[in-house]
């Protein structure tokens, strides 16, 4: 908007508050939002108009756009974008370098009754939406009005400890989004960790009308996940195998997600993200947030560790830092249970930053000289830092960090004394085999003599459920085992000559990949719908067996599933891939082209169209 009519519009502002006293919300409470990348950081309301500070947050040199036709809505009726500041209705704003924009929106008056507003860019679908911007600052976030009430009022008083499960089976989740308008979530993903897989995402579909939807799935012993709307985490819940759980996701907690980015953890006021009912670990899902422990600046682990440490200084450090963390957790006023949870994930942490050997990691923000070597991390190290806690204490593998334990029994000595560490390490390899059904059954047997049954349990079944997935997966898929890497594409397109092809590179734990081959499938049987046109999806082993086999059926098109080699060669020699998904276009000729511009998927849709005419 011109700078002298946005002034006009100022003074229009200015001359309502002789009429009518200014009402000013900063950071007003969000009900539901549909995208990370804008925030209503304040409100003003005048006789005159409706003021909103703005923040629009992308990746730096990326845009957003504020169309003309953007307007809000209360009680029902619209009320009219009238102006802007930093920002031009209906042209491209370019993020700075730290991605972070703020503008002023002008619209028409609010009634003085009002008590919330939407803000509405369109009804397209995924176009954004602000649903319930609270103008009273009296809604609570942490009791939403549809939350049922016994779980407004749970208490972890007189509860006992929380478990491991140590156990397998198939758990049901049950998903409900308090607050939900129509067209504010149209999926949840779930990420699922536990202490011995690899983690996996399933996207559960939301019913439209009521914001409802489930899923359910095996895990091996104790699961976590935090589920994800819009893009936007809502914290970490616990399941144990066999459950049938209901989640309650609290859509206004986002809002703090946002304000977290302009303002400190001290200065907001927290909001639970999540509540669980029907797992045995309710009552440590569903704690309080006023209970949380923040830890303040002078406890983060980065700045206990430097590139040109030791490895034996590097686990002092460590040490010192978990060591630090407990003595702050024990002085704070606050749940049992939040000061060992808090303790245990940071331990884990610690164990973390030793398996990814974070001294190289500080190297790359330090000037190092070029001839500089970093001692190994030796299984010692790792003991010294075990030595730190109770192998038996269950809050180690209660949270999403749990599989970094495993990860570092595999570098823990064989002949070390402890069993545990040797259950773990040797687990936790067995795990890897069993779901490439590459286990021996006398590994198996060998487990079979532990105290324990679960880590044999475990391994068995995934095992059986790998054979029967590859089974499945090889009568879906085009068998190129044999294939060089550099005949492979030569080998997959020369049946479809004359035809245009697009090979999707992708994998089932690429959250975008999975999105954007959702996104495509409709047009596969409607405007893309042709003979000439050959859909080729190319994932790799790092998609599991059992999750691949499980995909792929709902995904039409012809599917390989390939080797480290040739993926490789793929995508790092032959096409430069800089990521998934990423999209190679064979034209009639066969001439090849990396086109990640198809990441757009109207450009896709329309240069496929074109290149079937020609």
């Amino acid at each position: 908007m011109k700078t002298k009519l946005f002034l006009a519009l100022t003074a229009m502002v200015l001359l309502g508050a002789c009429t009518r006293e200014d009402n000013v919300i900063e950071f007003p409470l969000v009900g539901a939002s549909n995208t990370t990348k804008l925030a209503i950081e304040k409100v003003e309301l005048t006789d005159k108009a409706t003021v909103l500070t703005v923040r629009g947050f992308h990746r730096p040199n990326y845009w957003i756009k504020v169309p003309s036709y953007t307007h809000l809505v209360s009680q029902g009726v619209e009320y009219k974008l009238l102006g802007s500041e930093g920002v031009e209705i209906g042209e491209e704003l370019y993020m700075p370098e730290d991605g972070d924009s703020c503008f002023i929106l002008l619209f028409e008056p609010l009634p003085k009754d009002v008590t919330s507003f939407d803000f509405i860019e369109s009804d397209a679908e995924g176009d954004w939406r602000i649903y319930d911007v609270d103008l009273t600052g009296k809604r609570d976030a942490n009791s939403p009005a549809d939350l049922p009430e016994k779980l407004k009022r749970t208490s972890a008083t007189g509860e006992p400890t929380p478990q491991y499960a140590y156990t397998y089976g198939k758990t049901t989740v049950n998903i409900h989004l308090l607050g939900y308008r129509e067209g504010s979530a149209s999926k949840v993903t779930l990420p699922i960790r536990t202490a011995f897989e690899d983690q996996r995402s399933i996207d559960v579909e939301i019913d439209r009308a009521t914001g409802k939807g489930s899923a359910s799935f095996t895990i091996y012993g104790t699961g976590s996940f935090s589920p994800a709307v819009n893009n936007c985490g809502y914290g970490d819940c616990l399941v144990a195998p066999g459950e049938t759980v209901d989640l309650y996701i609290n859509l206004a907690y986002i809002n703090q997600v946002m304000q977290l980015q302009k303002r400190t953890a001290e200065t907001i006021n927290r909001i639970k993200a999540a509540w669980t009912h029907g797992s045995v670990y309710d009552a440590l899902n569903n704690q309080s947030v006023a209970d949380d422990i923040v830890l303040p600046e002078s406890l983060l682990i980065h700045k206990y560790v430097r590139y040109d440490m030791t490895a034996d200084e590097f686990t002092d450090s460590l040490i010192k830092y978990y060591r630090a963390v407990c003595e702050y957790a024990d002085a704070q006023e606050c749940h049992v249970w939040k000061k060992e949870m808090c303790k245990a994930i940071n331990f884990n942490i610690c164990i973390h930053f030793m398996n990814i050997d974070f001294r190289h990691w500080c190297a790359r923000y330090s000037h190092i000289p070029a001839d500089f070597k970093h001692d190994d991390i030796l299984s010692a190290h790792y003991e010294r830092l075990f030595a730190c806690v109770d192998l038996d204490n269950s809050w180690l593998l209660l949270n999403n960090r749990s599989g970094e334990l495993m990860i570092a029994a595999r570098y823990i000595d064989s002949d070390n004394p402890n069993e545990t560490f040797n259950w773990w390490g040797t687990t936790h390899k067995a795990v890897a085999k069993a779901a490439a059904d590459a286990l021996p059954d006398a590994e198996l047997q060998a487990m079979r003599q532990w105290n324990n049954p679960f880590y044999a349990d475990i391994c068995e079944d995934i095992r059986n459920r790998a054979r029967k997935a590859i089974e499945e997966s090889a009568k879906k898929t085009q068998d190129v085992t044999d294939i060089a890497p550099e005949n492979l594409l030569p080998t997959i397109i020369a049946p479809h000559k004359g035809k245009v092809v697009l090979v999707d590179f992708w994998n089932t734990w690429c959250s975008p990949c999975r999105n954007a081959i959702k996104a495509i499938e409709p047009y596969k049987t409607g405007e893309l719908s042709s003979e000439d046109l050959v859909w080729v999806y190319i994932a790799n082993e790092t998609s599991p067996i059992n999750t691949y086999s499980e995909m792929i059926p709902g995904i039409k098109g012809i599917h390989y599933r390939v080797n480290d080699a040739q993926w490789k060669y793929l995508t790092n020699y032959m096409f430069n891939i800089d990521g998934i998904p990423s999209y190679v276009l064979v034209d009639k000729n066969g001439s090849c082209s990396l086109r990640n511009d198809l990441r757009d998927h109207s450009k896709m849709v329309s240069t496929l169209k074109e290149e079937l005419k020609k």
